[in-house]
C-alpha cells in the first residue's frame, strides 16, 4: 500500500477516495478517526490519509488528484453585478447576493 492523498478533513478524503474507486482503484483512508487526538499527537499524525492497495497505481492515483484540484469550474456563472464567477447551480451570487443569469 501506498498513500497517496493527505486530506485537510475526513470529507476531502472521501471524495478523493471515492474518485480513485470509481476509476477502479481500490483505496483504504486511514486516521478516519483521528481527529479526536488532536492534541494528543502531532497534527500531521491526526490528518485522514488515502492509501491505494496496489503501489504500481500510485502515480497514477496521485495525478487523478491532481487533475481534480486543478479542474476549472464546470458551468460557470458570472454576476452581473459584481463580476464574481460562481458555480453553475448557484441562482445568486455567493459574494452580493444578487440573482444570477440562467
Amino acid at each position: 500500500m501506498k498513500r497517496v492523498h493527505i486530506a485537510p478533513t475526513l470529507l476531502d478524503a472521501q471524495l478523493a477516495a471515492d474518485a480513485l474507486s470509481s476509476l477502479g482503484i481500490v483505496t483504504h483512508i486511514l486516521n478516519a478517526n483521528a481527529a479526536g487526538a488532536l492534541g494528543e499527537v502531532p497534527f500531521m499524525q491526526a490528518q485522514p490519509e488515502v492509501w491505494v492497495d496496489d503501489d504500481r497505481q500510485a502515480a497514477r492515483a496521485r495525478e487523478i488528484l491532481a487533475g481534480l484540484r486543478n479542474a476549472p469550474l464546470r458551468d460557470e456563472k458570472i454576476c452581473p453585478q459584481c463580476g464574481e464567477a460562481n458555480p453553475g447551480n448557484f441562482m445568486s451570487c455567493w459574494q452580493c447576493g444578487g440573482a444570477l443569469p440562467d
